[in-house]
């Protein structure tokens, strides 16, 4: 760790952050500066994902990638979101008048939020000396994220023959964002840069909530996922899995949000993230489908105003990522698909209890997650007892079809072993999706069980 690199750190997210504040200003635009400070982390995720899709544009027209252009693309984002808002009839608050006094912090907020800081804390002084240890990360992540730095684009030799070259180089890029504003290749520091996106991810699901729901509801499961073995272990790596599963579960929140308020900014928001996503690992399309299809299906009574809207957001969020399945014709890279098996479900019949007992006991092993599918369970059949069906319907959907892809994952490819080993299977980090947004939907399946929604909701 040196200083140089961790201020270069800095100053990247912070320029993201600002080119955030842009979208979310055509998206939504505030009334008070007290919900922009709330929305902050909401913003930091929404430039990540908005910046990353369109450098992932530049590389693929053959836009030499460096400081210049990381500077001037968050400034033309910038730009138009600011151009959009003012459009829409976005205007800044007026500055208050007296100073702003401190909200009352009651003790469950104040020890809750203590113990999320700690451990967040310890992840820093983990990430700032961390080592390349993660084999995907040495193997192929990495060396693309060096490629894009020294040759300021996507090399079309060296990305031809290094391995999973069809995956989307979202995080790549990123990491090459860091280096530029870091100064060097430090691959080292550069743990730091996913310490700050999964505080970011912390900041946007405690600020989308925190109006609408009891401190009791909010904090407890944020307060699990922190403390979760395999987010200890995994969420300052330096891959794409737990960067995915970050903005797949604030999509998540947001389409929920959506349901109950159908307010258009939450939509927007999440179909840019959900664009971010896809644009990070070939899961997102599939995490995205489960997704859209869990929302059309509660949705099904007001289907003539919902669908459409749904339909679009699933479509903009796949149509970003063109421009690079275009690069992968155009170079012959392949489709990105799998390389063996896929189809073959009645021919590896016999794999297909295993494979399910896999992703089930996967799901709720303890080591790995602690208790975070069980409170996703329970909070489901509480909200349904309560009488609810729109969240709990959609959080149990989500559940499902997530279970049903992982089982078809290990079912149809003979290649993957029937274990957790990462080595011979990725059901761990695939099922990372799930646990990710059980702190994002406990709270508000939590709300409808206890039948205060009508009487403690307010709009973000």
């Amino acid at each position: 760790m040196n200083a140089h690199a961790l201020a270069g750190l800095a100053a990247l997210n912070l320029w993201l952050y600002i080119t955030g504040v842009a979208v979310l200003f055509a998206i939504r635009g505030w009334n008070r500066w007290s919900g922009l400070a709330r929305l902050s982390g909401l913003a930091y995720l929404l430039g990540v994902a908005t910046s990353g899709v369109v450098w992932i544009f530049e590389l693929v027209v053959g836009i030499p990638f460096g400081i210049v252009a990381i500077v001037v693309t968050g400034l033309v984002i910038g730009a138009v979101g600011v151009a959009v808002g003012l459009r829409l009839g976005r205007r800044l608050p007026p500055r208050p008048s007296r100073p702003t006094r401190l909200p009352a912090v009651s003790p469950v907020v104040a020890v809750s939020v203590a113990l999320v800081v700690v451990y967040l804390e310890a992840l820093f002084r983990v990430a700032r000396l961390d080592g390349l240890y993660e084999f995907d990360a040495w193997d192929f992540w990495i060396p693309k994220a060096k490629a894009i730095y020294y040759f300021g684009g996507l090399d079309p030799q060296f990305f031809r023959e290094v391995i999973n070259q069809s995956y989307p180089p979202l995080v790549p890029t990123l990491e090459a964002a860091a280096f530029h504003f870091m100064g060097a290749a430090d691959v080292v520091t550069l743990h730091v840069q996913f310490w700050l996106l999964f505080v970011g991810f912390v900041a946007a699901i405690a600020g989308l909530l925190s109006p609408r729901v009891s401190p009791f509801f909010l904090w407890p499961p944020l307060l699990l996922l922190v403390v979760a073995p395999y987010v200890i272990g995994h969420a300052t790596q330096t891959t794409a899995d737990f960067a995915l599963d970050e903005l797949i579960a604030a999509s998540v929140l947001l389409v929920a949000l959506w349901l109950i308020d159908r307010a258009q900014w939450q939509l927007s928001a999440a179909t840019v993230l959900l664009a971010g996503a896809m644009s990070t690992k070939r899961e997102g399309y599939l995490f995205g489908a489960s997704i859209v299809v869990s929302a059309l299906v509660v949705t099904w009574p007001t289907r003539r105003t919902a669908w459409p809207r749904l339909v679009v957001a699933g479509v903009v969020a796949v149509a970003a990522t063109i421009p690079w399945r275009v690069l992968l014709i155009t170079r012959d890279l392949g489709a990105g698909g799998p390389e063996a098996g896929g189809t073959g479900l009645l021919s590896n019949s016999d794999r297909a209890w295993p494979s399910l007992r896999l992703a089930v006991t996967t799901l709720f092993d303890y080591d790995i997650w602690l208790i975070a599918a069980p409170v996703i369970v329970a909070a489901v059949v509480a909200a349904i007892l309560a009488g609810s069906r729109l969240l709990p319907g959609y959080a149990a959907l989500l559940c499902v079809l997530a279970v049903a892809g992982f089982t078809w994952a290990t079912w149809a490819f003979p290649s993957l072993g029937i274990s957790t080993n990462p080595a011979l299977n990725p059901i761990v980090r695939l099922i990372g999706f799930v646990t990710m947004f059980m702190p994002a939907l406990v709270p508000l399946l939590l709300l409808d069980a206890w039948g205060s929604r009508g009487a403690e909701r307010q709009s973000v």
